[in-house]
């Protein structure tokens, strides 16, 4: 239902509906049973390999689409949008971007020439080998260790948690190459699961994600040949482990917003049938107030999302860790929250497995945890953090300062505004103090006024243009709803930074105190809701 996606244009909207399609007529019927039993369906891998979904970003002339960074996050939120299989959608992902791109990005001619081709076909499944028993994101702790020996290296060593792990043909592996325990000693090989000393140790059962399949890997003793290093050696993590996160932030996040669309349209519907009190419980403002919100965090997230997505495009050679870490916070802890909505709106139903939402609720929480822990992406977004020109010149990147100063001039005289002219006072006041990096609370708290301060921003500047139906009337009423419950999410963070400039944060806690509460907003969305999904049935 492309009601549920506005900001798609043209060829954009025909190629998410093509996948979303797809994934409710080939995916959506069976991943209940899938999901039950822990099954990986290889006909299904097939098929999107014959579509061409397997390769999106990979160029033409290694069997590709020639796709971008926003092509990937379209198509990995249709399937979700479509069928709800986060699992399946998690293999995908795995092997698209962080099993694949890596060898586009740092490997030789010939590595691309040998694999290349099948990746992007499907015949050979893909992943990556980084996380280990006991370490993750601390690149320090990593113990496999690669050892040089004629014509190759001997791997010794495993990893944990391995999407792909049982079924996968090449994985990239990170193994340790000097005795520095830093970064700079970590080195990638191309690993084939087919050369001895390669063992999948233990298939992993999992909370969530039971369509995907998820192992620990060992390697004893495993030749490794030189020709299979992938970049220049001891700097397998810098170059290409850091990149290829940023894109898993973006890419494999987007599924997310898959999820949160299906959450819209299932609880509408859902709300409107259901009866109690001799009339549907979408008549009450409990329900309506968790719905409305769900539909403005979908909408920021997708602003935020396709920002990064559009500017990896557009800048494929630049780093961004702020953006990525901001994307990746954001839209994985409102997942969690719109998951729990949405189970909660359904009410007994939705605890029982035959109702989607109920796998939606397992599934999200990986989000907060694969790719770089909520805590790390604080770390990462606080650390990334280089004075306030530079924060506000990537966020600015965002929009035309034509579109920025009419949309800031809308809201100028508003409680919305004032709230954020005091989140920019305090972004300037604690940024440029060195105490903050010296508690972890600080740092945290600083991570999450400077989410809160660009969701909110990205959202004001998309009030100057409709967006298909999604008029600026309608932007204008869910901003309001976003403001009041998305400050409040992060207040709790911003208010550690009280010792570094009480005033400043004080003066932000008043300002969200001053925001309407949206009520009547929340009844207006309901019935935009409403009359685009519900249709005909409404007045029937």
């Amino acid at each position: 239902m492309l009601f549920l996606n506005p900001y798609l244009e043209s060829e954009d909207k025909d190629f998410y509906n093509t996948v979303k399609e797809f994934a409710k007529d080939r995916a959506l019927p069976t991943v209940e049973q899938r999901d039950e039993d822990c099954t990986w369906d290889s006909e299904l891998w097939k098929e999107m390999g014959s579509m061409g979904l397997l390769g999106i970003p990979l160029p033409e002339q290694y069997g590709g689409q020639g796709g971008t960074c926003f092509q990937c996050c379209l198509a990995q939120e249709a399937f979700n949008a479509g069928s709800l299989d986060s699992g399946f959608g998690l293999s995908w992902g795995a092997h698209m971007i962080i099993g694949t791109l890596p060898i586009l990005f740092q490997g030789t001619e010939a590595q691309k020439q040998k694999y290349l081709p099948k990746l992007a076909s499907g015949e050979w499944i893909a992943g990556l080998g980084l996380t280990e028993p006991d370490s993750g994101s601390d690149a320090a702790g990593m113990r496999t260790f690669a050892e040089k020996t004629e014509g190759g290296f001997i791997l010794n060593g495993s990893k944990m948690f391995i999407t792909n792990g049982p079924i996968g043909q090449i994985f990239i592996v990170m193994a340790r190459t000097t005795k520095s325990r830093g970064p700079m000693g970590v080195s990638a090989f191309i690993v084939e699961s087919h050369r001895k000393g390669f063992h999948v140790s233990k298939v992993l059962k999992k909370l969530g994600h039971n369509t995907s399949t998820t192992a620990e890997l060992s390697f004893e003793d495993m030749f490794i040949p030189d020709e299979n290093l992938l970049g220049p050696l001891n700097s397998g993590f810098l170059r290409i482990g850091k990149a290829t996160l940023e894109w898993e932030r973006t890419v494999l996040l987007a599924a997310l917003m898959g999820g949160m669309e299906n959450a819209v349209e299932s609880c509408i519907q859902y709300a409107w049938q259901r009866q109690q009190f001799g009339k549907p419980i979408l008549s009450f403002f409990a329900m309506k107030e968790k719905i409305a919100r769900i539909w403005a965090y979908l909408c920021a997230s997708r602003r935020v999302i396709y920002f990064v997505a559009r500017k990896k495009d557009s800048e494929p050679d630049v780093s961004l860790p702020m953006e990525s870490s901001i994307v990746k916070l954001f839209a994985s802890e409102v997942s969690e929250e719109v998951a729990s909505d949405a189970v909660q709106i359904h009410g007994g139903m939705g605890y029982m497995r035959e109702v989607h939402v109920s796998r939606l609720y397992r599934d999200v929480k990986l989000g907060t945890i694969g790719g770089g822990t909520s805590e790390v992406q604080r770390s990462i977004i606080s650390a990334s953090y280089g004075g306030y020109d530079k924060f506000k010149n990537i966020i600015e990147s965002a929009a035309s300062e034509e579109v920025r100063n009419h949309s800031e001039q809308k809201i100028q005289a508003t409680p919305i505004g004032n709230l954020m002219r005091c989140l920019d006072v305090l972004i300037q006041s604690v940024g440029d103090n060195p105490e903050r990096k010296k508690r972890q609370a600080l740092e945290f708290g600083f991570a999450d006024l400077l989410t809160l301060t660009t969701i909110l921003k990205l959202s004001v500047w998309d009030l100057t243009q409709n967006s298909n139906h999604y008029k600026t009337s309608d932007k204008e009423r869910d901003l309001d709803i976003l403001a009041y419950y998305l400050t409040a999410r992060y207040i709790r963070g911003i208010a550690y930074l009280k010792e570094l400039d009480e005033t400043a944060v004080t003066d932000v806690i008043q300002a969200f105190g001053n925001l309407n509460a949206p009520e009547k907003q929340i009844e207006d969305c309901i019935e935009f809701l409403k009359e685009g999904i519900l249709g005909s049935a409404v007045s029937a």
